[in-house]
């Protein structure tokens, strides 16, 4: 009895065996109708370059069966929209890309079959290239060990770009971030390379994609007491009757330990122009103290100057 229930137990579990089996082939096998992403990419023509927003990635309508989606979801990189506009009709200086330009130019892993594509059309702004000189500014945070300092501010080579693109676009460009990039428990000098930032890269390339970053000076930080600082006047010498006081100010500097053994700040001074004297109507000036790079003016006592005319009367 035993014996006839274990074997009729193997026929059920195998008739159940089979029949999922059927089931996921029926189902693998069957077409199904869904949307993927595909990167887009533009070619410009050589010479030209393309504004106006162009989508990094575009919805697809595809008709895949179960095995096609398996492989899509297993290789989904492999998929992709690429047109050239050397190919296109260039009128008044912009490009019209229809649904056909991206059925016909897409790339679908599987081989899948594309439906539709949405956005169904997009018109690009194609103009003459053009060539500017930028500097590249750099976008960094950087965050030193406790008790040191970094002198002075970050080298970048080279640090100058040359941007390609419409001259509509280069005219309104002046600089060049790298990538934001944060730097913690800085307390030696640093050297690595940096990507330039994407921004508007769809509009405008790039002689170069990174910079190399140099944090030269780092130090152990100090500060130095500065007394007796004269007041001087710019641009002209204190107008007759004017006073101005005290004569003599006291500075904190503070900078890296060798820096500041290395730096003449005896010699500082504490300006004033003469048109804020002339114009001056509270009676309070606020002097300008000019360091040598490396060097933070940490506190200045007194912060501002008192200032009045003497006046006669009868």
């Amino acid at each position: 009895m035993r014996l006839v229930q274990k074997e009729k137990f193997k026929g059920i579990l195998f008739a159940f065996l089979i029949s999922i089996s059927i089931w996921i082939f029926s189902l693998m096998n069957s077409e199904y109708h869904f949307y993927v992403k595909v990167p887009l990419k533009i070619v410009a023509p050589e010479k030209y370059s393309i504004s106006g927003r162009v989508p990094e990635k575009i919805d697809v309508l595809i008709s895949a069966t179960g095995w096609q989606i398996l492989n899509l979801s297993v290789f989904p990189k492999t998929s992709n929209c690429i047109i050239n506009l050397s190919q296109s009709e260039i009128i008044n200086e912009k490009v019209i890309l229809t649904k056909n330009d991206f059925l016909k130019n897409l790339s679908i892993a599987a081989n899948a079959k594309a439906l539709d594509v949405n956005p169904p059309s997009i018109t690009l702004d194609v103009g003459v290239i053009g060539e500017k000189i930028v500097r590249v500014e750099p976008d960094i945070k950087i965050y030193p060990r406790d008790n040191f300092i970094v002198v002075g501010k970050p080298i970048l080579k080279p640090d100058l770009v040359v941007i390609r693109g419409k001259k509509e676009i280069l005219d309104k460009i002046d600089e060049w971030k790298t990538e934001r990039i944060l730097l913690k428990d800085v307390h030696k000098p640093i050297q690595l390379d940096i990507p330039l930032s994407d921004t508007l890269r769809s509009l405008v390339s790039l002689s170069y994609e990174q910079v190399k970053l140099f944090v030269v000076d780092v130090d152990l930080k100090a500060e130095k007491e500065i007394f007796d600082i004269p007041v001087t006047i710019e641009g002209g010498n204190l107008p007759e009757g004017h006073i101005l006081e005290p004569k003599f100010l006291k500075a904190t500097i503070r900078s890296g330990i060798n820096k500041l053994i290395a730096s003449d700040i005896i010699s500082l001074e504490a300006k004033v122009s003469y048109f804020e004297i002339t114009n001056d109507s509270i009676g309070i000036i606020f002097p300008k103290i000019n360091l040598p790079e490396g060097l933070n003016l940490v506190s200045l006592e007194p912060p501002y100057l008192y200032h009045w005319k003497r006046t006669r009367t009868k």
